[in-house]
């Protein structure tokens, strides 16, 4: 074989540094040394890899010195790539440690650097030692900022200069300390920084901003809040900056600073070790917002205040005019705060924040719109944070169906219209009493579902509402509305509308699936179509409902793809499946909420109407771009047949072809025609 392939040069061996051997070439003896070479050759590459594999052999139940540490599916998808391979290579003992590298040939000498000539795998063995002398070492830093702080700022601190609190959680809390040391080359800095960030606490108020201190006005602006998070998960603080004008009263600029100054503080206490993105959204912006002073401002926050909170800035779609800004503001920063800016534009920005973060005008598919309420300012800036701490999970499980034994629900459209002649115990609401007001609800549902397809924004009544989603539109938005009646079982209905271009595969889910029948739980909807979801509430389960909840599930459907929903949903990753949520109420508690909130009442005859009229101006429009269509395209066809001939026939015969109507007339210019 070696003589087909070559002769294979190891180590540090050049090309044709060693003489080759050829069977062909060799007699009696030399064959027998090279028979004998070759088997001693494999027979220790088997004993090495043998050696090489048995001490690897059950490492993974030794979890002596294993780091308790709580361990989900949401932490695991956040961990780079990298980590999570050093993490399964160490519980293996595959990582390449001095001790690994000797037994696998690689390497000579079985002395450690780091161990001091032990031949153990500090690497493997020592991992719990290597983070305790990790913290050790982190608690020594934070100690040194401490003890230089008070020798240093002595005076400061006898004079009042710092808060009282600020001062006792600098010596309490080692997350808040540990936030001014950039580097353990850097703790000099850090004291100073230390000094720094507490006299502008003691000067601002920090400590004593609350939401009843900004107007409601301010509030009500949306120039600034925390939504969503980038691909690394870091927290998104927007600032829109059009909404920023330069030529403001002077109290109305201090406020809006304190503003930007009480949302950091409430991040920063919420996670303090978790660093954040901020976003300064440019769109629209003219010169009356350029504030040089501002901008300056915020950098100042993030050098001196709260050094090490900030992960990136991104600029979008900043005006060509503030490139001259921007060499100013450049001026003052350092190369390593210069590199946390980034300027991103509609195109780039998924770089670094994923499409169903961002909203409809950068190119992301997230349809939130700021609206203040009062007492926000309280609730946790990431709610989801605090759920997965306080509450349980909610599970959701497959919808059941109604089965054609003993669960069959007759569908047609008289039990839809309220008869209750089912004998199979799932009935349906009857017509009368407070049925007939159920079903003009119903319909004023509908109404304001079709009239929310026609603003493109959801409705904020809690009783009629509809949900827009990316990819179906909910109705109802919030809950589902169940009302108990005896001798039969109720039922309410999910209307899902799809009104894109495309069709879309739609699943039922529910936390109790053992309470509700629902038809259908799963299917596609073409585009432009509506369905409509029965939920049944069986009989022999008339327990609470109120903490029972729906998933409505939807998914794009690609053309060419299968056809069947669950097959679709299992194969789909989870950034392409919208979900949405809904709350489950009996109808006395549901009429209360209904009756205290004043109702809009729409004329079915107007609205249509109006409908019908706004859908011929479209057709009427959408023809008129088709004949404009068809006559560019004529006109590009006839364009290029004139130049095919003129090239194919030439010059002379267009001249005499142009001057045709010149000679008839008998005068090169028509006048005696």
């Amino acid at each position: 074989m070696k003589e087909v392939i070559g002769q294979t040069q190891t180590d540090r061996r050049g090309l044709g540094s060693t003489t080759a051997k050829w069977w062909s070439k060799t007699k009696g003896k030399e064959k027998r040394n090279m028979i004998i070479d070759e088997i001693r050759s494999k027979e220790n590459s088997t004993r090495v890899q043998k050696a090489v594999q048995q001490p690897q052999q059950g490492q993974w139940t030794n979890w002596d010195t294993a780091i308790q540490r709580s361990l989900t599916w949401n932490v695991i998808w956040h961990v780079a790539p990298l980590r999570i391979s050093y993490l399964i290579r160490s519980v293996y003992d595959l990582l390449p440690s001095n001790a690994n590298l000797v037994r696998w040939g690689n390497k000579d000498d079985p002395k450690c650097p780091l161990c001091q000539g032990s031949s153990k795998s500090i690497v493997v063995s020592d991992v719990y030692d290597m983070y305790q002398l990790m913290f050790m070492m982190f608690r020594e830093l934070i100690a040194y900022v401490r003890e230089n702080f008070e020798k240093k700022y002595a005076d400061e601190i006898a004079k009042g200069t710092y808060d009282e609190r600020d001062l006792k959680r600098l010596q309490e809390d080692n997350k808040f300390a540990s936030s001014y040391i950039r580097g353990k080359d850097r703790l000099d800095e850090g004291v100073d920084l230390v000094h720094t960030s507490l006299k502008f606490r003691k000067e601002v108020g920090v400590n004593d901003l609350t939401e009843d201190y900004f107007e409601l006005d301010l509030w009500n602006l949306g120039a600034m809040y925390f939504k969503n998070r980038d691909i690394e998960g870091k927290r998104i603080f927007w600032l829109k900056v059009r909404l920023h004008m330069k030529n403001a009263n002077a109290e109305r600029l201090a406020k809006e600073k304190k503003a930007i100054i009480f949302g950091l503080e409430k991040a920063f206490n919420e996670a303090p070790l978790q660093q954040i993105v901020v976003l300064l959204d440019m769109t629209s912006c003219g010169l009356a917002n350029l504030d040089m002073d501002f901008v300056k401002y915020i950098i100042t926050i993030f050098k001196f205040y709260y050094p090490t909170f900030l992960g990136y800035m991104l600029i979008y779609d900043m005006p060509w005019i503030f490139n001259a800004a921007w060499k100013v503001v450049k001026a003052w920063l350092s190369a390593e705060a210069a590199a946390k800016i980034k300027f991103v534009s509609k195109g780039d920005i998924q770089t670094y924040i994923k499409a169903d973060a961002l909203p409809e005008y950068m190119g992301g598919t997230d349809i939130f719109e700021y609206r203040y309420e009062r007492g926000m300012a309280s609730l946790p800036l990431y709610p989801e944070d605090e759920d997965k701490k306080k509450e349980k999970k909610v599970h959701f499980q497959e919808a059941q169906e109604p089965t054609a034994n003993s669960d069959s629900v007759d569908t047609s459209s008289s039990d839809h219209n309220g008869n209750n002649n089912s004998s199979n115990g799932l009935r349906k609401r009857s017509p009368g009493g407070h049925h007939s007001q159920g079903n003009q609800l119903n319909k004023n549902n509908n109404a304001n579902e079709k009239l929310s397809l026609v603003l493109g924004r959801p409705k904020n009544s809690s009783g009629l509402s509809t949900f827009v989603g990316r990819l179906l539109t909910v109705s109802p938005a919030d809950e589902l509305t169940f009302q108990s009646s005896p001798g039969g079982d109720a039922f309410d209905i999910i209307t899902l509308s799809n009104t894109l271009t495309h069709a879309v595969a739609f699943k039922v889910k529910t936390t109790s699936p053992e309470k509700f029948r629902v038809r259908p739980s799963s299917g596609i909807i073409n585009p432009r179509k509506t369905e409509e979801v029965y939920v049944y509430l069986v009989q022999d389960h008339k327990t609470d409902v109120s903490k029972d909840k729906f998933l409505i599930m939807a998914m794009e459907v690609k053309p060419g793809a299968s056809f069947d929903p669950n097959q679709l949903f299992k194969e789909a990753s989870k950034d392409k499946i919208m979900q949405h949520k809904l709350m489950c109420s009996e109808e006395g508690q549901r009429r209360e909420q209904v009756d205290a909130v004043p109702s809009v009442q729409f004329s079915n005859e107007n609205f249509m109407a109006k409908v019908e009229q706004l859908e011929q101006q479209t057709l009427h429009m959408q023809r008129q771009l088709n004949l404009l269509l068809i006559i560019q395209i004529l006109t590009a066809v006839t364009l290029i047949l004139v130049m095919l001939a003129y090239s194919c026939v030439g010059e002379e015969f267009f001249t005499k072809f142009l001057a045709l109507p010149f000679d008839f007339c008998n005068d090169p210019y028509g006048r005696k025609c």
